[in-house]
């Protein structure tokens, strides 16, 4: 039987800087009204036959629906079952002094298989993003290709806080190493294990380069 948790707080990737829209309704943080269809992740648990644990990390959007996601699992593979599980959500936006809003980062675990998750083999502590995916870079890379893509990135936060062995995937190619440069910039706080900072392979992050609507 499939099983997964869930609690709340952080961040990553991008899809073009929202814009405001303006309402009448009273200020609400964001509200999940359409809860997660998991049969990507029941997918997942039928291929993969594992039980462990993801910790998936991504904005509401003015739009009601989840962006900038990001996803690390005891099982990497995992990964892509749980970020589209999160896509299938559906949300009351944020709304702040009138106005329709991204929502403050969110933070979610889902625990997947037929039994305990176990401890991570990586280390204690996972890495906990402090400065993520740059609008510049993005900015920059949208102008650069002048076409929209999609990226599937694959990462390691390195004992520093930095990621490396970066895997970019990206349509078009074009976009990879400009991808891979920004990904490269991201700040961590580093994984522990055994009290000491350690490599943490595995994580995973989806990337959408559109142009904001209206553009």
């Amino acid at each position: 039987m499939l099983k997964w948790m869930c609690a709340a707080a952080a961040s990553l990737a991008f899809a073009g800087p929202a814009l405001a829209q303006k309402t009448d309704l009273p200020d609400r943080p964001a509200k999940q009204t359409t809860p997660f269809d998991v049969t990507a992740m029941k997918e997942g648990n039928t291929l993969l036959k594992a039980n462990g644990t993801c910790m998936a990390q991504y904005i509401v959007g003015a739009n009601g629906r989840a962006k900038d996601i990001t996803v690390d699992c005891t099982n990497p593979d995992m990964a892509p079952y749980v970020s589209r599980t999160i896509e299938t959500g559906v949300w009351d936006a944020e709304v702040l002094e009138k106005e329709f809003l991204d929502s403050l980062p969110m933070r979610q675990i889902f625990n997947y298989g037929t039994g305990p998750a176990g401890p991570d083999p990586r280390g204690e502590k996972s890495p906990v993003l402090v400065d993520g995916l740059r609008e510049r870079d993005i900015t920059a890379a949208l102008a650069k290709v002048d076409q929209e893509g999609m990226c599937d990135v694959k990462y390691t936060v390195g004992a520093n806080g930095k990621p490396k062995d970066v895997e970019p995937n990206c349509t078009p190619p074009e976009y990879n190493d400009l991808i891979v440069a920004a990904v490269a910039r991201m700040v961590f706080e580093p994984a522990q294990k055994g009290g000491a900072a350690t490599d943490w392979p595995g994580i995973n992050m989806p990337v959408k380069l559109a142009k904001p609507e209206g553009s």
